[in-house]
């Protein structure tokens, strides 16, 4: 694409530079439309009255990927150990969104984000050309002769951060439309263990099928290449066997088709939820004075 692109620029390549012009758009449309949401903290660990940013991956990279438009982030919050709740005001920019949370209270911290809903549909117009929407479904309609496919795809992110000790007992669904929720206290997790999770929806237990995946931080450099690929799910419940220490990334999505009343903007809704949490592992070097 690179050559085709510096080609363009002469005479010769101005075919190759249109072709490139005409199908780019669709390329990133695709990307962008199945980039996955995960918000996490500088330190999963930290000590009551310290500070550390909140940060986001978005994309299919991990630890950190794409950075995201302002408004797509319809809401952030910080969820205390007592369930007090600060929201976080989004900036209005294009960046990692990071963000700066005191940590005051001893206990489990959770932190979580809601994106606004996205569409994709791609069609066929009424002289038979391909095209790709991302907006509803009612917005093109009028000038669509075959609908291939409509999607409103909706996330919610989730991590916690300890300070000094996991609160006792772990917490429990915090009412994201749909969430992941750990069985076990993650302060006492090591490599070799597993996790069991429970998805929820509304605060209640989720029961349809879905399908889930993970990895961990530093297992691949190539994108959406998952330690744990994608998995099929029922009753909302799976276990994640951790068989390595640090940074870990848990996603779970369902597809349903639209209600009636839905179907003159989409016809499948997407939703998808994350969960970030770290394993610790025993120190590996002996401490040494770095001033």
């Amino acid at each position: 694409m690179t050559h085709c692109l510096r080609h363009a620029l002469s005479h010769r390549g101005i075919l190759c530079g249109a072709l490139l012009l005409l199908a780019a758009p669709w390329l990133f449309v695709a990307q962008a439309g199945a980039h996955s949401l995960f918000i996490q903290s500088g330190r999963m660990q930290v000590n009551p009255g310290k500070a550390s940013p909140l940060f986001f991956c978005y994309g299919h990279h991990f630890p950190v990927d794409d950075a995201i438009q302002g408004n797509k982030l319809a809401h952030v919050q910080v969820i205390a150990p007592d369930r007090s709740v600060t929201d976080v005001q989004v900036r209005d920019e294009h960046s990692l969104h990071s963000y700066l949370v005191h940590y005051e209270q001893p206990g489990t911290y959770i932190l979580t984000a809601e994106t606004t809903p996205g569409y994709f549909a791609m069609y066929v117009d009424k002289k038979g050309r391909e095209r790709h929407s991302l907006k509803p479904l009612s917005t093109f309609a009028g000038e669509a002769r075959e609908v291939r496919s409509s999607m409103r795809s909706s996330q919610w992110a989730k991590a916690y951060v300890v300070s000094d000790k996991a609160s006792e007992p772990a917490p429990g669904p915090v009412g994201l439309p749909l969430e992941l929720v750990p069985a076990a206290n993650l302060a006492a997790l090591k490599e070799g263990d597993s996790l069991a999770f429970q998805v929820y929806a509304d605060k209640m237990p989720y029961t349809g099928e879905g399908t889930w995946d993970a990895t961990y931080s530093g297992f691949s450099t190539e994108a959406e290449d998952m330690y744990i690929p994608q998995t099929r799910a029922r009753d909302g419940k799976f276990v994640v066997p951790i068989d390595h220490a640090g940074r870990w990334f848990v996603r779970f999505f369902s597809k349903t088709p639209a209600s009636e009343a839905q179907k003159t903007e989409f016809l499948t809704e997407k939703k998808t939820t994350t969960f970030v949490f770290e394993v610790r592992n025993e120190r590996k070097r002996p401490q040494v004075d770095s001033h």
